[in-house]
């Protein structure tokens, strides 16, 4: 069997009953909380309440927006090489693993419920796209450890676990945030430690995978972490 495959597995029914049960817990807390960009695209993409979505699906909707397909990988967390280097051709990763039950706030590792509602609502708006798209050339074209394992920590703290600023209300921006109630919860209290996001600040800081983060970086916009992060990777 390939490792990436442009169907989808059969869903199972405790599949899509998990499913269910975390799109009805999330969706109170992006209406609440989340950025303003999320929410712009997660209307449009029209994620289903009551099961796993398929990739035909899932590519027709955000193909016309910003030129981006789905497709599915059987690898649980795909390693950074081939992760970009699928990026690189407007390829998205989709695992087939869906967290268990008692994982249903939080689990150490992305599912499809992740890469699904965490992520493609963002992949209808190409000013996001922007964004996302810095990262897979700076990493593939990286000549020391050093540098990629920056690129990964630039796309970890914004991507996926940035916070931003709107108006002076703090809102969920990264998307390992957006699927996950837990984690979610605990970063929008008042007292939850945030830097600014800068090049310089974010580099310093090791990813976090197997536990809650204890400090995550605030921004007030994308076009400003983009220029900042391009200016960088210019440098490699």
């Amino acid at each position: 069997m390939s490792q990436f495959e442009a169907v989808d597995p059969d869903f199972t029914p405790e599949q899509n009953k998990t499913w269910a049960e975390l799109y009805r817990r999330q969706l109170p807390r992006i209406q609440r909380w989340a950025a303003s960009e999320y929410l712009e695209g997660f209307g449009p993409v029209g994620i289903p309440s009551d099961g796993v979505p398929s990739l035909d699906y899932l590519t027709s909707k955000i193909e016309p927006m910003t030129g981006w397909k789905v497709i599915r990988t059987h690898t649980r967390y795909s390693e950074a090489d081939e992760w970009y280097s699928q990026m690189n051709r407007k390829l998205f990763l989709v695992t087939d693993y869906m967290r268990e039950w008692e994982e249903l706030d939080w689990t150490p590792e992305p599912d499809m419920f992740h890469d699904i509602f965490g992520h493609l609502p963002y992949f209808m708006l190409p000013r996001y796209v922007e964004l996302f798209e810095i990262f897979a050339p700076a990493y593939l074209s990286a000549s020391t450890d050093e540098q990629r394992e920056s690129v990964k920590r630039l796309a970890w703290f914004s991507t996926e676990f940035g916070v931003k600023l709107e108006d002076g209300e703090k809102k969920i921006f990264g998307t390992g945030l957006m699927s996950g109630g837990d984690e979610m919860d605990r970063v929008m209290q008042p007292d939850f430690p945030l830097v600014p996001f800068t090049v310089e600040n974010v580099i310093s800081k090791h990813k976090v995978m197997y536990e809650h983060h204890d400090q995550l970086f605030v921004f007030e916009s994308m076009d400003e972490i983009r220029a900042d992060m391009q200016s960088y990777f210019e440098t490699f």
